[in-house]
């Protein structure tokens, strides 16, 4: 299914011009709850993780929203994941009165690492959503599996798919195997062979010795992202 999309400015009283950047993706026929993503710490609502997410989901008939968080907005280095989590709810909000035309439901709620995070948070802490769509989750630091960041997991309510990379420093998928215990409601796990926390691969780590950027990473497991959101 093919999408459109276009530019706007959200209005967020965080911010310091008062607005964030965003673009919704709109699909022919949109089906299903409409979709928020959110970058990682350092990237930008343009990195190509978070770009090739949003087009895969509107192919398959949501509307999506990427946008900055304040931070990004604002050039400033990622606060603490909880500290965005306020943020992330004006986002969320000026998303839905943006597109009020929208079904009325939750939205699927979710984005790259410290952006998915952030979503995590804010659902646990009470924000609605039809389900977490969490692309890298940072469950730890690099190389420091013992600091894992799953203490809210217990009130995160809803649905998750998790897209994971095989080689990301910041996700070992047994602890994430074991964590995923904490989780109230059914999660599951799509895994991109030889993936980076990007989902990049590189040739060594490629099969056929080709590497693949993350858009091709995350091609590969299109059909389970597809399938996932068939079910919310």
């Amino acid at each position: 299914m093919t999408a459109s999309s276009h530019r706007l400015e959200l209005p967020v009283p965080a911010a310091a011009g008062d607005v964030v950047d965003a673009v919704v993706h709109r699909p022919e026929r949109p089906s299903g709850p409409p979709v928020l993503l959110v970058p990682g710490a350092g990237g930008s609502l343009d990195s190509e993780p978070l770009v090739a997410l949003a087009e895969l989901v509107a192919g398959c008939g949501h509307t999506v929203v990427r946008a900055n968080l304040v931070h990004h907005q604002e050039q400033r280095r990622a606060p603490r994941a909880e500290t965005s989590v306020a943020g992330f709810r004006d986002v969320l909000a000026a998303a839905r009165a943006a597109h009020s035309a929208a079904p009325q439901g939750p939205w699927v709620l979710g984005g790259r690492s410290y952006g998915g995070r952030v979503a995590s948070l804010a659902v646990a802490g009470g924000t609605p959503a039809a389900g977490l769509l969490l692309s890298g989750y940072p469950l730890h630091p690099p190389g420091k599996p013992d600091r894992l960041r799953v203490d809210h997991w217990p009130n995160v309510g809803v649905p998750c798919l998790f897209v994971q990379g095989d080689h990301d420093p910041m996700a070992d998928l047994e602890l994430l195997e074991t964590s995923r215990r904490k989780l109230p409601r059914r999660s599951q796990v799509a895994i991109v062979p030889g993936g980076d926390h990007a989902l990049r691969v590189t040739a060594a780590r490629s099969p056929d010795g080709v590497p693949r950027s993350p858009t091709a990473g995350l091609a590969e497991v299109a059909p389970a992202i597809r399938a996932w959101l068939a079910e919310r």
